[in-house]
């Protein structure tokens, strides 16, 4: 769940990034020292909340949960609390970027990158996940075993006492209520993308249903939360900007997951070179859905035969039908048309909009985090 390099790479053709270009690129430096600024504000503000509340009852919970926090939070890029400062700095009126502002913003994105924290520790568990950030998974230490449950769900409750611990009750009110909705969608996209391939029913393999995982997975999360988050800290948030804010960011979901789904198939010049997982695990992806939207009766079959098989013989024959439907030319021209539109929409943001064209501008530069193609 993060944005990618080629999001930035083809925004450079845009005359938006012309104009801004020396005000949003930052060093790799840059991105270090913003990096452990974070994770110490980070640990101060999950310190000092156990500290203040039931857990420091429990000490062996706290230094749980401590560790926790350490052997996953701390170990990666925390992009989407970068890109939800980001957001709130753009966002904010100038005099109001002070001291005191800033630290609750910190505030908010250290509970968005806990999040995904909460995310992934799940993820790794429901997948059976071996490793994460070069280290066994969470739940696969011997201290966690049956706990990783309660784990999570303490994790997901010192979120909740981290935004009520700094926040005035209006805000937290509004901020609750978006973390839940996110924590719904998530789920909602969990279920659809584990039970869908489960079900091996290829009736459900339809653009809808993909759109509904993209949509609940993706672009909710990673493209809409940032911005809503900052949106409600700047106390310019209304349902009408969060419809605006969701049209404008669709496409990019819909490119990030399309994306996602053409690597799991290797790059083009070794595409069928190279086993990925998602024709094993039977997912609904992109060429999936496309496949059986173009597969004559017979090749429709052979989809059916072979799909989510881990035989190599299977996944090599799902290849070469991908390739005789010539899915890879459908998907640069459905890739390059999102792509154009989601840049127009940008390119057609007033400078005096709440949602100017430099909000997703610094979003962009924080995605170079990230090192995917582009065509």
């Amino acid at each position: 769940m993060s944005l990618s390099m080629w999001f930035v790479r083809g925004f450079r053709s845009s005359a938006v990034w012309h104009s801004a270009v020396q005000q949003t690129q930052s060093s790799k430096a840059d991105w270090l020292n913003r990096t452990k600024r974070f994770n110490n504000t980070l640990q101060e503000i999950v310190t000092n909340v156990m500290a203040n509340g039931e857990v420091a009852k429990t000490p062996s919970l706290a230094k749980r949960l401590v560790k926790l926090m350490q052997y996953d939070t701390l170990l990666r890029v925390p992009l989407q609390g970068h890109m939800t400062m980001m957001a709130y700095e753009v966002l904010e009126n100038p005099i109001d970027l002070n001291e005191k502002n800033l630290y609750k913003a910190q505030v908010v994105s250290c509970a968005m990158e806990l999040t995904q924290s909460h995310f992934l520790i799940m993820d790794d568990f429901e997948d059976q996940s071996k490793t994460r950030h070069g280290q066994p998974c969470w739940h696969l230490l011997s201290e966690v075993d049956n706990l990783i449950m309660n784990d999570v769900c303490m994790f997901r409750c010192l979120i909740n006492d981290i935004l009520k611990a700094h926040l005035e009750r209006s805000v937290y009110i509004k901020m609750i209520d978006i973390f839940n909705k996110m924590n719904l969608f998530i789920a909602i996209g969990q279920h659809l993308d584990t039970m869908i391939p489960k079900a091996k029913d290829y009736s459900l393999f339809t653009q809808e249903n993909y759109d509904k995982i993209v949509r609940y997975k993706c672009t909710f999360y990673c493209l809409e939360m940032p911005i809503m988050l900052a949106l409600i800290l700047c106390q310019k948030d209304d349902e009408a900007i969060f419809k605006r804010v969701s049209y404008i960011v669709r496409d990019v979901g819909a490119l990030y997951q399309m994306m996602n789904d053409f690597t799991e198939l290797g790059d083009e010049e070794i595409l069928f070179d190279k086993t990925g997982t998602d024709i094993q695990a039977g997912k609904c992806s992109y060429f999936a859905v496309k496949a059986l939207e173009r597969a004559s009766p017979e090749q429709k079959e052979i989809f059916k035969a072979s799909y989510g098989s881990w035989d190599p013989e299977d996944v090599r024959r799902i290849k070469n039908l991908y390739k005789d439907l010539d899915l890879f030319s459908l998907y640069k021209e459905q890739h390059n048309l999102k792509y154009n539109r989601f840049l127009k929409n940008v390119n057609e943001l007033q400078s005096d909009d709440v949602l100017t064209p430099e909000l997703f501008i610094k979003l962009m530069e924080a995605s170079q985090l990230n090192k995917w193609n582009i065509y």
